[in-house]
């Protein structure tokens, strides 16, 4: 299989597939005499294994990483589900960082609902969570309702 029957095959781009070669992800089983890149059965079921962690968002050093194997003889199954198991715990973290800035501006957001109508429109001591020493206005500010 020719490169360009390999991308059509695998939904890219010759040019991407190019690009992991360089990376060194992919290699051509052989060239031809005139340069053109052939990949054998093994090398497009590599190929397809490199596409698919790609969309599976993993880096492309990552995906090095991992296809280059162990050598402690660790299975690329066993260091896939180790991966994972990390990636999970950064985005647990990274979820629960926002999650509590979330609850921090709903807060302040409502602080800010609360206040009174009669406040100067300048005041965002609420939204600070601080004590108000603003003088009232004397105008009426529009309220602005929640989404």
């Amino acid at each position: 299989m020719r490169i360009g029957e390999l991308a059509k095959a695998l939904g890219t781009t010759t040019k991407t597939l190019r690009h992991y070669e360089q990376k060194g992800l992919l290699r051509p089983s052989h060239r031809t005499d005139n340069g053109y890149r052939e990949y054998g059965e093994q090398e497009v079921n590599h190929a397809r294994k490199v596409m698919g962690l790609r969309q599976l968002g993993l880096s492309i050093q990552e995906v090095h990483d991992l296809l280059a194997g162990d050598p402690a003889g660790t299975t690329l199954r066993m260091r896939l589900l180790g991966l994972f198991d990390e990636k999970l715990r950064d985005f647990d973290e990274r979820l629960g960082i926002l999650q509590g800035r979330r609850e921090d501006l709903e807060t302040r957001y409502l602080s800010m609902l609360d206040t009174p109508p009669d406040q100067d429109g300048s005041c965002i001591c609420a939204a600070l969570l601080i004590p108000c020493q603003c003088a009232k206005s004397d105008k009426r500010p529009t309220k602005i309702s929640p989404s």
